[in-house]
């Protein structure tokens, strides 16, 4: 810890904890994201712990502190890995709850072999012995859940539905499950060579700390999805603001294809879906009933502006759509990028009734 300079330590330290806290309150809906903010979030407090035991004069109470809350991380780390790699989240609190035991029974050891040590009643190096043993035994875990952390991730980077970005993330864990394992083989090789399992050398010190510092990272991944969603920057969003207009001016026209509204907020994604399901039924009535239209009618204005706004557009075949919703947004926002230009034109050229104003929200 030691070969890590104080500045960098001290904040990725603050931003595993902050972004633990922010987790507990924001991601906490499955037992695998309960677990993983528990974990970090004693990864963090363990850091934080370590930092100042290696560097301050403190009490003895800390170290032993630092122990438990290091044994409880070794567990929740082997807890989530489990998960991930396909255990039954139902079993995950019982589970958890014997990684718990073996956790606090180990930091009572360690508090009752550092007591006995104080008053002599243990030879004065055999707290040093146990601390070695234990924070050597804390690596078996870690190794196995570096294992199944591999495995889920090569599982799912093979996955024909994992998208680039998945597959991405995936890599970064499954690098994250290689270097706990390399990392406790060689704490386990050099604790039997009688080297302290806090003394790796300055490479694997600053190795550990990046990879904590990664891990960090792609855990606060749901938190900064979730401020681009409240921002309105998500990708949903922004096809939200590209359909309005076309959306506006359909609905004004065919107000009868507006779904009923509730009094539950809408997320961006459903508010997308429900805004294309009604620019596709407002199109198929105005097409529906397109030679009885008078020629004031607005319906037949707005028709004639889709006309001159799909010139050029490959249109959605119904052999086509049956591919999936997708194919069909991709055409109907491809039909609003182009709508505002064909508007202005058309009323620019035929003075045709103002269409109306927003009506409603999305």
């Amino acid at each position: 810890m030691t070969a890590v300079p104080l500045a960098p330590t001290v904040a990725v330290t603050c931003l595993a904890v902050l972004v633990a806290v922010l987790r507990w309150i924001f991601v906490r809906d499955s037992a695998t994201d309960r677990l993983i903010n528990r974990a970090l979030g004693c990864a963090g407090i363990g850091m934080l712990l370590a930092v100042v035991t290696v560097r301050f004069a403190v009490p003895a109470i800390v170290t032993h502190l630092g122990a438990m809350v290091g044994f409880l991380t070794a567990g929740s780390v082997f807890g989530v890995a489990r998960l991930l790699a396909g255990a039954d989240p139902r079993d995950a609190p019982r589970r958890q709850r014997r990684y718990d035991v073996v956790a606090v029974a180990a930091g009572g050891i360690t508090v009752l072999i550092d007591v006995a040590t104080a008053l002599s009643l243990l030879p004065a190096e055999t707290s040093a012995r146990w601390y070695t043993l234990s924070a050597a035994a804390t690596c078996l875990p870690l190794a196995a859940a570096g294992f199944l952390l591999i495995r889920a991730g090569v599982v799912e980077i093979r996955s024909a539905g994992t998208s680039i970005t998945q597959r991405l993330t995936y890599l970064a864990l499954s690098g994250v499950g290689a270097f706990w394992i390399c990392y406790a083989v060689l704490v386990l090789g050099r604790s039997l060579m009688g080297v302290s399992p806090t003394d790796q050398g300055e490479g694997w010190s600053l190795s550990g700390f990046a990879f904590f510092a990664v891990i960090t990272a792609l855990l606060a991944i749901p938190l900064v999805r979730m401020l681009l969603v409240r921002l309105g920057w998500d990708r949903d969003s922004r096809d939200c603001r590209t359909l309005l207009p076309l959306w506006t001016d359909l609905t004004a026209a065919v107000p009868q294809v507006v779904l009923v509204d509730d009094d539950h907020r809408r997320g961006p994604a459903l508010r997308r879906y429900r805004m294309a399901i009604e620019i596709r039924d407002a199109l198929l009535q105005l097409r529906r009933h397109a030679p009885g239209y008078p020629p004031d009618d607005v319906r037949g204005s707005t028709l004639r502006i889709v006309r001159d706004a799909e010139a050029g557009l490959v249109t959605v075949s119904g052999a086509d759509a049956t591919a999936g919703h997708d194919l069909e947004l991709r055409y109907l926002l491809d039909l609003a990028i182009r709508w505002p230009k064909a508007k202005r034109a058309y009323l620019a050229a035929d003075g045709s009734p103002r269409l109306s104003a927003a009506r409603g929200n999305r």
